[in-house]
């Protein structure tokens, strides 16, 4: 187990890296779009910059990284990341790492989860 919560916080540690460094892409249907209701609803302007903010101070605090922090399995097999109920209302964060042509996180949803209370 503490290798897997190692492994963890090095995949925590390189999301961080990368949003910090403003090296990032938004998905426009699950998470741009959904977004921005949320975003307002939590005191910031619905704007992708503080969709990066809010995703960056969750993964900051490492308590609630700890509980909520887990892998998942992409549709297409690759390792993604989420974050399920992070602000006690339903908010589900999944992002990945992509590497295809330069490092950059994708953030894939960023919506209020169907599965919440579940």
């Amino acid at each position: 187990m503490a290798t897997e919560e190692g492994s963890l916080d090095d995949v925590r540690a390189e999301l961080l890296r990368l949003l910090n460094r403003d090296d990032w892409q938004i998905t426009e249907e699950k998470a741009r779009k959904p977004g921005r209701p949320i975003l307002q609803a939590a005191g910031f302007l619905p704007t992708d910059g503080a969709m990066i903010e809010y995703i960056i101070r969750l993964l900051e605090d490492e308590a609630l990284c700890r509980e909520k922090f887990h892998e998942v399995t992409l549709g297409s097999g690759e390792k993604g990341y989420a974050m399920n109920d992070v602000d006690g209302k339903g908010l589900y964060v999944k992002l990945k790492i992509n590497r295809d042509r330069r490092e950059e996180v994708w953030v894939l949803s960023f919506h209020v989860s169907i599965h919440r209370g579940r």
